[in-house]
């Protein structure tokens, strides 16, 4: 069996190469949307990277389609919807308003809030790829370890680029319009049933609050993120994590006993999630079958955030409360001050929330603020400034040490 005391520390190596990675991806692989050409050939270069440490003939491109555009690029049809319907409120036909503004709200509730793929047929399909590859340990796999991350890039978020106070509350603004409209339109529905009218003050109040709504029109663009941070820098922490064990294994002294390795690299997850469910829905079986923790990251900033996970997806998924606590364990018996944290309504999600979703146990680990009130202080989180020389070194030596010493307590004594 294995010798865990002679597996090598996490040293400035490690964080050098994973910095160093992160660079030649985002700077050879530009618009690394999913389905791109930029991201096809990332995922290619991870697939390499991954192939250094893993087990030889283990690592493998899993194609599967998606529609990315059905994510975040319905919502200026969702403000359209709102504008027509207004109209349509004060011209009298409150019923036909009703229709359009509740296809808006639901829309935006499932997509936004969900994630449901509703609206995919609406878009044209992409292939994305996912990749991963394994380290087997010396005893029979009694239980597995996934440490993931994902290699697609964002849209630029343009409120929060270019007015980042302004963000939460012209997006709640918005939101809380689209709801006020749909209720109002419902009454003046009702109303007509009894031969009364809505007064026409209301429609052109809502009409002239439609102000509000044009920011989502903006919302994003066709300009793509550099997505150093969020998240090739995770993915590299991924490879170094392949790295520490693989080469341990490669020298023969392989420190699992009993729990297999997994390094995943997700496609698709700035389009809903939709690589890691993928993944889910091709290995479903496996995964439930050998008891599997999944340690995913996201967003690799600053360690004074460092932070673990135990709901996502806007707060609407469970997460593994135990895996969090022990990596806030582990931090803090390193001297990393880290936090159990909540994806907060409005903040989205990670790849963690598929496996939650899929009843298997994952939490994400983080270094930066997930709750939206933060996102004033200068974030440079899905804007053009997301590039390595905004993520701390300690933030990755951090990441690396928890990583590293949560995969070796769950393996436990040989």
């Amino acid at each position: 069996m294995g010798t865990k005391e002679n597996l090598r520390t996490v040293n400035e190596a490690d964080v050098k190469q994973a910095f160093a990675f992160t660079d030649e991806v985002v700077d050879n692989y530009p618009g690394r949307i999913t389905g791109s050409e930029p991201c096809r050939k990332a995922g290619q270069r991870v697939k390499e990277e991954f192939e250094k440490y893993c087990d030889r003939g283990s690592v493998k491109a899993e194609e599967f389609t998606s529609h990315p555009g059905s994510h975040l690029k319905y919502i200026p049809g969702m403000v359209i919807f709102y504008l027509i319907s207004v109209v349509l409120l004060y011209l009298g036909f409150p019923w036909i308003a009703f229709a359009g503004l509740a296809i808006a709200l639901f829309a935006f509730i499932a997509q936004f809030l969900f994630y449901w793929p509703l609206l995919d047929p609406l878009f044209p399909a992409r292939k994305g790829f996912n990749i991963s590859g394994s380290i087997e340990p010396e005893g029979e796999v009694s239980q597995q370890v996934i440490v993931s991350a994902h290699h697609d890039a964002a849209y630029v978020f343009h409120i929060l680029d270019r007015l980042p106070k302004l963000y939460t509350p012209l997006m709640a603004i918005g939101v809380l319009l689209l709801v006020v409209a749909t209720l109002i339109s419902l009454v003046a529905s009702i109303m007509s049933l009894f031969g009364a009218l809505l007064p026409q003050w209301i429609a052109i109040a809502l009409l002239v609050g439609g102000v509000f709504e044009i920011p989502y029109l903006f919302f994003t663009t066709s300009q793509v993120v550099p997505g150093a941070g969020d998240n090739m820098i995770a993915v590299a922490i991924a490879a170094g994590t392949g790295r520490i064990f693989g080469e341990a294994k490669t020298g023969g002294n392989n420190p699992l006993n009993h729990t297999r390795l997994i390094l995943a690299s997700f496609d698709a997850e700035e389009c809903g999630l939709r690589g890691a469910r993928a993944y889910i829905r091709a290995h479903g079986d496996e995964l439930l079958k050998t008891k599997t923790y999944v340690l995913n990251m996201d967003t690799i900033y600053q360690v004074k955030a460092l932070n673990f996970m135990d709901a996502d997806l806007n707060s609407t998924v469970k997460l593994s409360h135990e895996m969090a606590q022990q990596c806030v364990d582990i931090a803090g018996s390193m001297g990393y001050k880290a936090a159990i944290s909540r994806m907060s309504p409005g903040g989205g999600s990670t790849d963690a929330a598929a496996f939650g979703e899929a009843g298997i146990e994952a939490t994400n680990l983080a270094a930066m603020s997930f709750n939206i009130k933060d996102f004033e202080q200068g974030f440079v989180y899905h804007t053009p400034r997301d590039i390595s020389k905004y993520i701390e070194p300690e933030a990755v030596e951090a990441s690396l040490k928890v990583i590293r010493q949560y995969i070796l307590e769950k393996d436990g004594p040989a």
